[in-house]
């Protein structure tokens, strides 16, 4: 956010920049865990399975096509690590989640 609109909407609210700030990036984050974790799900819906872990042995059994299911796992793996960075940033400011 530019710094003079961050100030101009904190005189006109009269709410500390800092305020604005913290519940911003609160608010950003929780979407981003919200957002991730409903990525996952409709990837587990879509294979029924539970975990990447399953997903990886139907895919190499041969009981789910390897197209788009590695792309698939791949992006889940990928949903799991932002979480996972997401999550830290949680416990490092002190949100809840």
């Amino acid at each position: 956010m530019e710094n003079s609109l961050l100030s101009r909407m904190s005189k006109e609210l009269e709410i500390p920049k800092k305020r604005i700030l913290d519940e911003s990036i609160e608010v950003f984050l929780d979407k981003e865990m919200r957002n991730a974790s409903a990525e996952i799900l409709k990837v587990k819906g879509q294979f029924k399975v539970s975990s990447p872990e399953e997903l990886k042995r139907r895919i190499e059994a041969g009981k789910i096509g390897e197209h788009p299911a590695w792309e698939q796992l791949i992006y889940w793996e990928n949903l799991n690590k932002k979480i996972k960075v997401v999550s830290q940033w949680m416990q490092r400011l002190h949100i809840s989640g």
